[in-house]
């Protein structure tokens, strides 16, 4: 037994464990479970040309360390965030909830989302499988290998799924 915060197991059970926890308090089957670093979050936001964003205020903390928040420097405004920016961005948890978090990244993911079907450029397709691969692990439930094969199918029917089929609530 493991007796903490849910999002601690995955610091301390990895990625199986962390299935195993939530399929044991919520009954719900998980099948997978996609854990990207943060230099892949950057270097993927960065291979496909940044994201543009609609900054609803100022994010600042100029006071970082290894047990500070991160620095981060955000203006209002729609801009196009690097890869840095935009993990700032997501994470940012100075002085608001982790309710504000999640809704900041549900926009990022919609907006990238959005910006990669409109303009992806495949020369930039191996640039970004080398960082999907140095950076990103998949789980998954009953604790089997994921193949190759099986995270492309995902991945192309992400891709071809037209506006309006992603759904988040």
């Amino acid at each position: 037994p493991f007796f903490d915060k849910i999002n601690s197991a995955y610091s301390y059970c990895g990625p199986q464990g962390s299935l195993q926890t939530v399929r044991g308090l919520t009954g719900v089957q998980i099948n997978y479970l996609i854990t990207v670093n943060f230099r892949g979050f950057r270097q993927i936001v960065d291979r496909l040309g940044g994201a543009w964003i609609d900054v609803d205020r100022r994010y600042f903390n100029d006071k970082g360390g290894p047990y500070g928040y991160a620095r981060i420097n955000l203006r209002p405004g729609y801009q196009k965030l690097d890869g840095r920016k935009a993990l700032d961005y997501v994470r940012y948890r100075h002085t608001d909830s982790d309710l504000y978090r999640v809704a900041r990244q549900q926009q990022f993911v919609r907006a990238f989302k959005g910006q990669i079907q409109e303009s992806f450029a495949p020369l930039a397709l191996p640039k970004v499988v080398n960082a999907i691969t140095h950076n990103v692990e998949v789980a998954q439930g009953g604790g089997a290998d994921v193949s190759g094969d099986t995270v492309l199918s995902y991945a192309l029917f992400a891709y071809g799924l037209p506006k309006g089929r992603v759904f988040q609530t």
